[in-house]
């Protein structure tokens, strides 16, 4: 049974484990740590982009040979790695200038620093609107420290959890009844575009119009700030890597193994790029036919929301580990309806899958060796039962259980 001394113990152990692991091995001197990878590796990508618009040469952002002449100039004589096919906009370009004026270590920092604030605050502002899990506030902040989906992200050195923040941010505001403004911080997902694929079919489809306006004049926004800053050039080559990795993913996708979407499983079982083309998008319509199910139902806005993201990362044709960190919205929204709803058939199996999915990352480790990646078929069996309980009617009195249910405290 799940209890809260039991989670404060893993809990406790977890963290001391994992964090220790990791500053352990980052502090090995120079730019090499002691597991014989480049510090923050995934950051040298956006740290290139910022020294490349500081220099004045916006058009060569999509150039990869002048990604790596600029990050050898700038970080390392000898430094191999590099973005072959830069796929982020141009003004995520202009939001890493000022970090590019610091040295490479001390900007790695100072970005992990602000990741970690952005993830912080997601868990914040999620728990805020938790009911029960009000009550267990030093529980929540314990496991969200120790989480495997904050330390993936903080190893990468990866833009993640900015998603994980904008998604909070549009939960709380669609709370308060503030659409317009669900739709702008929505909009802003527009810097990882399969990231707000999801949510832009429900919404549309169930004639949210002031989301919609309001993701549409973010993402405007964003347009218009690239091509006053950066010209059209720059702004038209992103398309076409984008246009280039859409029709072939894997040539972003150096270790399959760490593929967590729906795409990203079948790959892993066959070789034929048809074959896994065909069942992605078999795939996506079910992900849609289930997200526009679960939001149309009367279950409480939070576990829809929940709802969303959790099919945002099993559709996405592209999600690697660090984009894990987005199910830290999904976990603690459920836990929060597993503890109020105790009761509930489904409240045993939605909390052993929670944990499962709190330690998502693990799953490609495994992956190396059975060739299956289980998290995927976790998330989808939580993905299936949550739609089932958004929409069932399991009792005479109940469609989707309402807030009149009375609240639970964990034991």
């Amino acid at each position: 049974m799940i209890t809260s001394k039991r989670l404060t113990v893993w809990g406790i152990g977890l963290l001391g484990l994992s964090w220790f692991i990791y500053i352990h091995t980052m502090t090995a001197p120079g730019l090499i740590d002691r597991a014989g990878r480049f510090k923050g590796t995934d950051y040298i990508a956006f740290y290139v982009m910022g020294s490349l618009v500081l220099d004045g040469r916006a058009d060569a952002l999509y150039d990869a040979d002048a990604h790596l002449a600029e990050g050898r100039r700038r970080i390392d004589p000898g430094l191999d790695l590099y973005m072959a096919y830069p796929n982020y906009a141009p003004h995520i370009a202009l939001m890493f200038a000022p970090l590019a004026l610091l040295p490479f270590g001390w900007s790695l920092t100072v970005f992990l620093s602000i990741t970690s604030v952005c993830y912080l605050t997601s868990v914040w502002l999620v728990w805020r609107e938790c009911e029960a899990l009000r009550h267990h506030g030093r529980l929540v902040a314990l496991l969200a420290v120790a989480s495997p989906l904050f330390l993936t992200v903080v190893r990468y050195g990866q833009l993640s959890a900015l998603a994980l923040f904008l998604w909070s941010l549009g939960l709380v505001a669609m709370r308060r009844d503030r659409p317009f403004v669900a739709g702008l911080v929505l909009g802003c997902l527009a810097y990882k575009p399969q990231l707000g694929v999801v949510a832009g079919v429900v919404l549309l489809l169930g004639r949210q119009w002031r989301v919609v306006a309001g993701a549409a004049a973010a993402v405007a926004a964003q347009i218009t700030v690239a091509l006053l800053v950066t010209g059209v050039k720059p702004l038209a080559q992103y398309g076409q890597v984008l246009w280039t990795l859409m029709m072939n993913p894997r040539l972003v996708e150096i270790h399959p193994t760490e593929m967590h979407s729906l795409r990203g499983f079948v790959q892993l079982l066959t070789e034929s790029p048809a074959v896994v083309g065909g069942c992605f998008v078999a795939a996506l319509l079910c992900v849609l036919a289930i997200a526009w199910r679960s939001w149309s139902s009367r279950a409480p806005l939070d576990v829809r929301w929940g709802e969303l993201v959790l099919l945002t990362v099993l559709a996405s044709p592209h999600l690697i580990a660090y984009d894990l960190v987005l199910l830290t919205l999904p976990l603690l929204v459920f836990s929060d309806w597993a503890v109020q709803h105790a009761d509930h058939p489904l409240a045993p199996a939605v909390s052993a899958l929670l944990v499962l999915v709190y330690f998502a990352p693990f799953s490609g480790n495994l992956a190396r060796l059975i060739a299956v990646q289980l998290s995927v078929v976790v998330m989808a069996i939580l993905a299936w039962r949550i739609s089932s309980i958004c929409t069932a009617d399991l009792r005479t009195d109940v469609v989707a259980y309402s807030d009149l249910t009375p609240q639970r405290a964990l034991t």
